[in-house]
């Protein structure tokens, strides 16, 4: 079961509960003969009522007997711990009533979840994470150029709606801080609703194989969730190997379809700008340093997880 399963399958579950605990809650209510009576007697003027509507004709009887029945069926039910609220489901999300989709999209709580079961798969808890409002630049060598970059970065994602830039590249050797600030905008992209979808490049590149060894017909939905999430985020670009057809082809074709559709991808590297274009080629490199639409960041530091080590 891959991850957009998995949530869906949570997002049933929580539906299939609250029609559970509605249904036990009737049933209760149908084990005493007197309302059972009511609630039979209600449905029967409802169907009345109805009807008689539905050739023009006058029901004021039928509603007043209604009201009555209803207001007989209440006592029983207070009586017995209950009320005709308990007979509806308590679904969890109120926009999607736990289907996962609005209008045919997908509702904000599939992407609260998706959200979550990625962020825990790289071991990243939201509530401890770090962010903008919290970064401690005393830690970097150059704290000012690193303060001036990051505040340069969480003004374009608070304002991302309206930045013509749609592409983050954030490049600098290992342990410099590349993973610390895209923590913070994760944070901050979560704060907003965003739909994030993380990959290591290996884990992106093991995707691409299995697309491209893929010949039936539901290989499209191998790339969907690359494609359509709003802030896809690449991490340790050119740590993966090199597979001839592979990495540069699809690489470049989810790059190109997602600036297509104004989609942001945040790519981070150890790699130089000379370095992504050796390795992936003209095309690649430039849907992913295009500085008509993307911001570049490269962090100079010495290895901060060295320097804790030390201390």
């Amino acid at each position: 079961m891959n991850v957009k399963q998995k949530v869906l399958r949570q997002i049933q579950d929580l539906k299939t509960n609250a029609e559970s605990v509605a249904q036990q809650n009737l049933d209760r209510a149908l084990s005493d003969k007197e309302f059972k009576q009511a609630y039979l007697k209600i449905k029967s003027l409802n169907y009345d009522i109805a009807k008689l509507e539905f050739f023009n004709k006058p029901s004021n009887q039928k509603r007043l007997a209604l009201k009555k029945v209803q207001s007989f069926a209440s006592l029983i039910l207070k009586r017995l711990g209950l009320s005709f609220d308990d007979f509806k489901p308590k679904y969890n999300c109120k926009y999607c009533n736990d289907t996962g989709f609005v209008n045919g999209k997908y509702c904000k709580c599939y992407y609260d979840k998706l959200n979550t079961i990625i962020l825990n798969n790289i071991n990243v808890d939201i509530d401890k994470t770090h962010t903008f409002k919290n970064c401690d630049f005393s830690i970097f060598d150059n704290p000012e150029k690193i303060k001036n970059d990051y505040k340069k970065i969480q003004n374009w994602v608070e304002d991302i709606e309206n930045s013509k830039y749609k592409n983050l590249l954030i490049s600098g050797q290992t342990g410099v801080g590349k993973t610390y600030l895209v923590e913070c905008i994760c944070n901050t992209l979560l704060q907003k609703g965003k739909s994030i979808s993380f990959f290591t490049a290996f884990a992106l590149n093991n995707m691409f194989l299995k697309y491209h060894t893929t010949f039936d017909d539901n290989k499209g939905a191998i790339l969907d969730s690359i494609i359509d999430c709003d802030f896809l985020i690449v991490d340790d670009l050119g740590s993966e190997p090199i597979f001839k057809k592979v990495n540069e082809d699809y690489l470049y074709l989810v790059l190109n379809e997602r600036l297509l559709r104004h989609k942001t991808t945040i790519v981070t590297t150890n790699l130089t700008l000379r370095g992504i274009l050796d390795r992936y080629g003209d095309r690649t490199f430039s849907r992913i340093c295009n500085k008509a639409n993307t911001i570049t960041i490269n962090i100079e530091n010495d290895d901060l997880r060295l320097r804790r080590n030390k201390n």
